[in-house]
């Protein structure tokens, strides 16, 4: 069962993302609405899709709501924090000129260890979530 997938579905159309990604990284953040994870850095991870608090001030900008309104946003609203988490891939697709999975490595971290465990943690969620597996008798 995958949590807030017509919302997932959504955000994965309207920025161009395979429909698979935010449902297998959501798997491995393993978040609600309501989670806050504090980071060893001082920085936490919010919400459904755990963003981390670094982006807020990105989301200001953009969304020109005042940073406790996006904060709270991220931890209460499921939708709004996956929107969030599909225009941060965006970012990172653009940044790697398009390498789709060095951008969902770099969701987790651009340290090039922690991105390639990420990057594997996420395609075993994929073939956990989406891969049928057919027995023959």
């Amino acid at each position: 069962m995958i949590p807030f997938l017509a919302c997932m579905a959504l955000v994965a159309s309207i920025y161009h993302l395979p429909p698979r990604v935010l449902p297998s990284i959501q798997a491995i953040e393993g978040g609600r609405p309501g989670t806050i994870s504090n980071d060893a850095d001082g920085s936490q991870d919010l919400g459904v899709m755990q963003i981390n608090t670094r982006w807020i001030g990105p989301l200001v900008a953009y969304t020109r709501e005042p940073a406790s309104q996006v904060r709270a946003r991220l931890i209460n609203a499921p939708c709004y924090n996956i929107a969030a988490a599909g225009a941060i891939l965006k970012t990172y697709l653009a940044e790697d000129r398009g390498d789709l999975m060095r951008a969902i490595g770099d969701y987790h971290s651009h340290t090039r260890q922690l991105n390639l465990s990420y990057q594997s943690q996420v395609i075993q969620a994929a073939e956990a979530l989406f891969v049928r597996v057919h027995h023959h008798d």
